[in-house]
């Protein structure tokens, strides 16, 4: 039987642009759109990043929207998912029941292409995630064979003009940082040509700020590979330059601007560590509210959680996934969270409109700040890093999901074993789709205590992919790290024969 074609990923739509042709594209909006009205969506804004499939893409939608009646607001120019969310938070102030929806597909190869989603007021969804089950009620529809989305009169089209200068005004106000506030600091930028790279630039040399820049320059054929700055080695480039140049810091960006890593002249950082000085920024300011909640992954080291507690911020643990811990965020007033793979989560005002998402420039700019005054904060955070190991990802392959299943319960056996403590789900509940793994490590009342032998894992098996198990260590030393990573290593290959991959 022949695999059905599916767009519908979990926390988005995503596809290779020769996968699908114009019908299953145009299907695709149809679903979308016909979502969009049963959730009383009148108004679509409709962005793109610098993908060479953007504009095909885009064009249907256009097409389909109007035709079904719906009020479209789109931007030509190649722009930031965070920027998009932006222009999506500005027609949500005049016109309330807006869906958004941005052609991009993130730190993806070239070959690819797809599309995010908000849902009013500009809440992103995922797969079970969101009203109607977000994603999960699109493919529904999708796949349903007598679903037709109605065409009505009234649609109609408005140009916008690129809302990037709006942006960074609101930006700057948000963070409190004035023109040339940030004179002294010099940062490498590299944006891997993707769309965040002027927008950024522009924002940084506002700041006062010595940019030199990397791959400026929107290029969706990405000449130089995956636009991922968090893949191995693909920093090397920016920090070398900082070496030659002496700047301060590192910063690199994803294709469509929502992931950001940052780093020094001997590396980078981990995104617990960078947090510090964020939380620092935010937990300073009169946000006239008590909560102080901020949620965290399950790669996040527990030397940065423990860092965060003494800044009387309160870690919450929660799943991975870009549209859960925003819907979660706003579920529960959380004012910050953080993904170890370089996503950062704010509480972004606007009008009457309180959005949980992402503003690369409001979190660049809040990092900056906090070193800006106290330049000390960028040794403090390579001391940190260099105190404990982190693994980054590593996976192992296995002949089918059966052996799979018994090297993921022996690696299990492994860490009980050791007594560590082991957890599938977070405080309330939610199934964190693996299993954290603590050793060492006492967090109770928002308060965190590690012993001088600790360590932490996160251990799941692959969803998009056969017979993998993906593992995530970190811990108290290089040599415990080590260590621990060589018996996971010594396990899954000599006892179940499992090959390492990518």
């Amino acid at each position: 039987m022949a695999k059905i074609k599916d767009p519908i990923k979990v926390y988005d739509a995503r596809w290779e642009v020769s996968e699908f042709n114009d019908q299953e594209v145009q299907r695709l909006f149809e679903a979308s759109l016909g979502y969009a009205r049963m959730i009383g969506a009148d108004t679509l804004v409709l962005t793109r990043d610098a993908r060479l499939g953007c504009a095909r893409v885009m064009e249907i939608g256009i097409k389909v929207a109007t035709e079904a009646g719906f009020r479209v607001f789109s931007c030509f120019d190649p722009i930031s998912t965070p920027l998009s969310y932006f222009a999506t938070m500005q027609i949500s102030v005049t016109f309330p029941q807006t869906m958004g929806l941005t052609v991009t597909a993130s730190h993806n190869p070239k070959q690819y292409i797809g599309i995010k989603f908000t849902v009013p007021t500009v809440e992103a969804i995922g797969y079970d995630c969101g009203p109607l089950g977000g994603l999960k009620k699109v493919k529904e529809l999708y796949h349903q064979k007598d679903f037709v989305l109605e065409k009505l009169d009234g649609g109609s089209l408005t140009i916008l003009k690129n809302p990037v200068d709006e942006y960074i005004e609101y930006t700057f106000q948000l963070a409190g940082v004035k023109t040339g506030g940030l004179q002294g600091l010099s940062v490498i930028l590299d944006t891997f040509n993707g769309s965040a790279g002027p927008e950024l630039y522009r924002a940084l040399v506002k700041a006062g700020v010595e940019v030199f820049p990397l791959r400026l320059v929107p290029n969706g054929e990405f000449p130089t590979g995956s636009p991922n700055p968090t893949s191995q080695n693909k920093m090397n480039p920016a920090i070398e330059l900082a070496r030659q140049q002496n700047a301060d810091l590192i910063i690199g960006i994803d294709g469509d601007g929502d992931r950001i890593v940052f780093g020094d002249q001997k590396g980078i950082f981990s995104a617990g560590f960078v947090t510090i000085p964020i939380l620092k920024s935010i937990l300073s300011e009169d946000r006239s509210t008590s909560i102080r909640r901020v949620l965290y992954d399950p790669k996040v080291n527990p030397m940065a959680l423990l860092k965060w507690a003494e800044l009387d911020a309160e870690p919450v643990l929660f799943r991975n996934g870009h549209s859960q811990i925003k819907a979660f965020m706003k579920q529960t007033g959380a004012v910050a969270g953080a993904e170890e793979s370089g996503h950062f989560y704010h509480r972004l005002p606007l009008g009457d409109m309180d959005v949980s998402g992402e503003n690369s420039l409001y979190t660049i700019l809040l990092f900056l700040k906090s070193v800006h005054e106290n330049k000390a904060i960028i040794s403090e955070i390579r001391t940190l890093q260099d105190e404990i190991y982190t693994s980054g990802e590593f996976n192992f392959e296995f002949a089918d999901d059966t052996i799979r299943d018994h090297a993921m319960n022996a690696l299990i056996s492994l860490f009980e074993s050791d007594h560590a403590k082991l957890t599938t789900h977070s405080e309330n509940g939610d199934d964190l789709e693996g299993t954290v793994v603590y050793k060492g490590v006492d967090h109770q009342n928002g308060k965190i205590s590690l012993s001088d032998d600790w360590y932490a894992a996160y251990v799941r098996t692959a969803t998009n992919e056969k017979g993998v198990v993906r593992s995530y260590i970190s811990s108290c030393s290089i040599e415990a790290g080590e260590k621990l990573r060589g018996k996971i290593e010594q396990l899954l290959k000599e006892k179940f024969q499992g090959k390492e991959i990518e």
